[in-house]
């Protein structure tokens, strides 16, 4: 399991980027992208962003030809999965976890909402199901990216999510950290074990550690700064 990732600079858009998607068009932007306007220093074609109405679920968009709706009017989901060049799959975030996907072999690619209650509720299991399912794709060929989000260091929870999350996982000693009488969870580690569940190598899954929280000079975080401010990132098939 790879964590490099590379901090690049393209007309006047900070932005990150994983080795695993080489030649595949993505970026885990950071603040200093504006939601409107961007795209096209991205490389995404205009009016070819995909974005949704994030509720902090597990239902999964499959974006084809009868729903170029959603390219103008977002949707009440947490994932979009699909098969179509052109189509830049969006996800918006502060502390939550933007995770993307593909398939080379399938050509197919998604893009994941994941904060605490979409990981519980299984938003990433049921990605990689549809994947499976309506595009035929194997877990062994599924290459997954996880983002720039809260850390562990900052993440500091109830006892009622500390519960939710102990009783669905089998080592929840992973997820959960006890610091000076507070309780911490690590999100990140959450989806990294909820990846290979879905039977996803390791050696396939890369991720950013980078705190949201923590890097107030990179990213929004709504934790912190208790006011709102998202950064997009975004997956491509050219």
């Amino acid at each position: 399991m790879a964590q490099g990732f590379k901090l690049k600079d393209e007309n006047g858009i900070t932005y990150l980027q994983l080795p695993l998607f080489r030649r595949i068009r993505h970026a885990f932007c950071t603040r200093f992208v504006g939601e409107e306007g961007s795209e096209a220093a991205l490389g995404i074609p205009p009016g070819r962003l995909l974005t949704l109405r994030q509720v902090h679920g597990a239902e999964v968009l499959i974006f084809e030809e009868n729903t170029r709706a959603a390219l103008t009017y977002p949707l009440p989901y947490d994932a979009v999965i699909t098969d179509k060049k052109r189509v830049a799959l969006g996800i918006w975030t502060a502390d939550c976890l933007p995770i993307l996907m593909v398939d080379r072999s399938k050509r197919i690619i998604a893009a994941v909402h994941a904060g605490w209650r979409g990981i519980w509720r299984g938003v990433i299991e049921r990605t990689v199901n549809e994947m499976m399912k309506t595009f035929g794709c194997s877990p062994a060929d599924i290459l997954a990216g996880i983002g720039p989000g809260i850390g562990p260091c900052c993440y500091e929870v109830g006892t009622d999510v500390v519960s939710l999350f102990q009783n669905s996982h089998d080592t929840p000693d992973q997820l959960i950290q006890e610091r000076e009488g507070r309780t911490y969870l690590d999100l990140k580690r959450a989806a990294q074990l909820e990846l290979s569940k879905t039977g996803i190598p390791l050696d396939n899954i890369e991720t950013i550690p980078l705190c949201t929280a923590c890097r107030e000079d990179l990213f929004f975080s709504f934790r912190r700064d208790k006011k709102p401010g998202r950064q997009l990132s975004f997956i491509m098939l050219k």
